[in-house]
């Protein structure tokens, strides 16, 4: 029993994997689990960037994987022993962007870009929640969507828009399985945050200003403000929710 609330969000003994940890709002969730005392393995593909991450993350360690191609029972093996134990808690944050006209969009980047943002997160969450609920282990796991889980946002996203609406009906049909059987399933729906991910888009400065006019927050979120949200939904203070997907907009939505 937690002494005070306060307690909810401490991450003592628990072991994380952030996918797309090396950078932008995955580095940032990875910190903020690492800072509440969790264990976190860093996944991507990059060692330079896992390199850096590591260096910023407290208790982490790095695991260099690509979830485009990613056997997902393998990548769980070097986690638990890198971290020396089971895994608790998942955040699904790798990710990447294609820009194109829908009738010009590329099959190939349209595969990429559901492998990277869809199938991935599923097979990787399907391996844990197997391997969680043969041990009787409890346990988070925590999806990344996008405001294309409700409204078209911006032209030229085709894949991206179906990826992260079908990944929105992957964390709820998962939370549905396994939420009596002591492992949540949520996630978090970004609105406009500041990251390389968005930077090809805000260089385009009258399409950033239309953008940033509609928040009515009137600026880009920060991606230690996704990392806090995350640690709640990673967190007992979070306990009695499962098959949400909490928005993070600035009051995008609301507009």
């Amino acid at each position: 029993m937690a002494e005070s609330v306060l307690d909810l969000f401490k991450l003592d003994g628990r072991r994380a994997i952030v996918t797309g940890g090396g950078r932008g709002i995955g580095q940032a969730i990875a910190q903020a689990l690492g800072e509440a005392g969790a264990q976190v393995a860093l996944v991507s593909r990059t060692a330079q960037q896992l390199k850096a991450a590591t260096e910023k993350v407290p208790n982490s360690v790095a695991v260099a994987a690509d979830v485009m191609t990613v056997n997902a029972a393998a990548l769980l093996d070097d986690c638990e022993d890198g971290l020396d134990g089971p895994i608790d808690i998942i955040v699904h944050a790798a990710g990447f962007q294609h820009r194109e006209a829908a009738v010009d969009f590329p099959r190939e980047q349209w595969e990429r870009l559901l492998q990277v943002h869809l199938t991935a997160p599923f097979v990787i969450s399907q391996e844990l929640g197997r391997r969680q609920l043969e041990a009787g282990r409890p346990g988070s796991h925590i999806f990344i969507g996008s405001l294309n889980n409700y409204q078209s946002v911006v032209p030229d996203i085709v894949a991206y828009a179906a990826a992260k609406s079908g990944v929105g009906g992957v964390m709820r049909a998962l939370s549905k399985e396994w939420s009596g059987k002591g492992i949540r399933c949520n996630g978090i729906a970004p609105g406009w945050v500041h990251t390389e991910l968005t930077e090809t888009l805000f260089s385009d400065w009258s399409r950033a200003k239309s953008i940033i006019a509609r928040i009515p927050m009137g600026r880009l979120a920060e991606p230690s403000e996704l990392g806090s949200v995350a640690l709640f939904l990673a967190s007992d203070a979070s306990s009695y929710i499962t098959g949400q997907m909490l928005v993070v907009d600035g009051g995008w939505t609301t507009s």
